[in-house]
């Protein structure tokens, strides 16, 4: 059944190819150059050209051909409702600790979906797992040149990995993984750390099976498994205790050191929150080697770190009056924000920073990233307290793009529930700039005068 959204467009960049030929959001890519467009890796193919004739429908559904003129390699700008363009490869496995399977009931249906799509890998650095490519699409990776693949591996231990990815299919996504590494596919790893499952013996194996496929796997990223109230009727899971997490770092740190003498890099890197969890220090910069799973988890908070040491005291007349903020984050990353309400101190001796700590109702306890707290999280963190001028909220709380909640409450529900502004920040910079903006734009009186 075809995908009613297959090739339509959901957005157009602004000053771009598309855009300055009149392409609209809502018309439909039906080809190129009189080909019909397959998937998304066929569309990038495409739209490499600096001569295009593309094939369209518009929103009453008249046929439209429109040329395009552009530089070689040039983006035509078009974004797709569907990532692939044609139906996402859904995810087939039965993962004994899939977060998705753990999601509560009510939220919008795009955090239901799974895919295991090796376009979707290439492209924007999904995790797959092999599983369930077939013999023709093994060929287009390596025809194609696909590389790097991220893979989610968990284990190498054929029976191990058909019980964590609960199907028969693990033991050939580990041949896939061979398969394509022979063919000079190059792969990022992840492990999810299940404690007496795969830790220990099996994972030192699991790490130096892939370490044996030479340079074919350029590193591995070692991840805490998420667990949620809302898991229910299947095996028993926990997450690594804190002592657990300390020596897992102890263990990998002496795997790093053996990995740096033997292949030149350190391999093997551990989700930022293990350091936190085990109270110990994030690893300088250099040891994160560029930050190739950056996405995962590993070397945010050093990032974040490294931007809070950049910030610099503002001059005299940039200086902000009297003011009191809120800011509002997860457990997991609350040593950083304690760092940053330090450093701010110092800046900006003037203004003070409240932070606060929220726990997460929609997910549970032990969910403490700060990334799925919900609006309704964010009220009843704050709902009695005096927030200040306005709370500053973490980017990460947002869909991308829109000003949603995982809970589908709104920037503006959540004002309003509260009486407060809220103000969307990123990293320490943008926290930073934005209180000075705000001290610009409007003085405000001191804080002990509010109500």
């Amino acid at each position: 059944m075809k995908d009613p959204n297959s090739g339509l467009i959901e957005a157009v960049s602004p000053a771009s190819p598309a855009a300055k030929a009149g392409i609209r959001p809502g018309w439909r890519l039906a080809g190129i150059d009189g080909k019909p467009i397959g998937d998304i890796l066929d569309y990038r193919i495409a739209e490499a050209d600096s001569s295009l004739e593309l094939s369209l429908l518009d929103l009453q559904g008249k046929k439209r051909l429109i040329r395009v003129s552009k530089p070689y390699r040039e983006p035509l700008g078009l974004k797709f409702a569907s990532p692939s363009i044609e139906p996402v490869q859904r995810c087939g496995n039965r993962c004994i600790f899939c977060f998705v399977d753990q999601n509560p009931p009510g939220l919008r249906s795009s955090l239901y979906l799974k895919d295991d799509d090796y376009r979707l890998s290439f492209l924007y650095g999904n995790f797959i797992t092999l599983n369930r490519l077939k013999a023709a699409e093994l060929k287009r990776i390596v025809k194609l040149g696909l590389s790097p693949l991220y893979v989610s591996v968990h284990s190498t231990n054929p029976a191990l990995r058909s019980k964590l990815f609960g199907t028969d299919r693990a033991a050939r996504g580990l041949r896939n993984l061979r398969l394509l590494a022979h063919a000079g596919i190059k792969f990022h790893a992840q492990i999810v750390i299940i404690p007496g499952l795969n830790s220990g013996r099996e994972l030192k194996r699991t790490v130096m099976d892939l370490c044996s496929m030479g340079d074919s796997v350029t590193d591995i990223a070692l991840v805490p498994v998420g667990l949620t109230d809302h898991r229910r009727g299947r095996e028993p899971l926990r997450r690594p205790t804190d002592r657990e997490a300390k020596t897992l770092i102890e263990q990998v740190s002496r795997w790093q050191g053996a990995f740096l003498r033997k292949k030149g890099t350190r391999y093997i890197f551990l989700a930022d929150e293990f350091y936190l969890q085990a109270g110990l220090p994030l690893p300088v910069e250099e040891e994160y080697e560029g930050y190739p799973q950056l996405e995962n988890g590993v070397g945010q908070g050093r990032i974040f770190l490294n931007e809070l040491d950049t910030l610099r005291k503002p001059r005299q007349e940039e200086s902000p009056g009297p003011a009191r903020y809120t800011i509002i984050t997860g457990r997991a990353s609350a040593p950083l924000l304690y760092k940053l309400k330090e450093r701010f101190s110092c800046l900006l001796p003037t203004v003070d920073l409240n932070m606060v700590v929220a726990e997460n109702s929609l997910f549970g306890s032990s969910v403490t990233v700060t990334g799925l707290l919900s609006g309704a999280d964010l009220i009843r963190a704050l709902q009695d307290r005096k927030t200040g001028e306005a709370v500053f909220v973490p980017e990460v709380m947002f869909k991308e793009g829109t000003d949603l909640f995982l809970d589908n409450l709104t920037k503006g529900d959540v004002q309003e529930v509260l009486s407060a502004r809220i103000i969307r920040a990123g990293g320490p910079q943008q926290l930073y700039e934005a209180i000075l903006s705000e001290r610009k734009k409007s003085p405000v009186k001191p804080a002990a005068e509010e109500k």
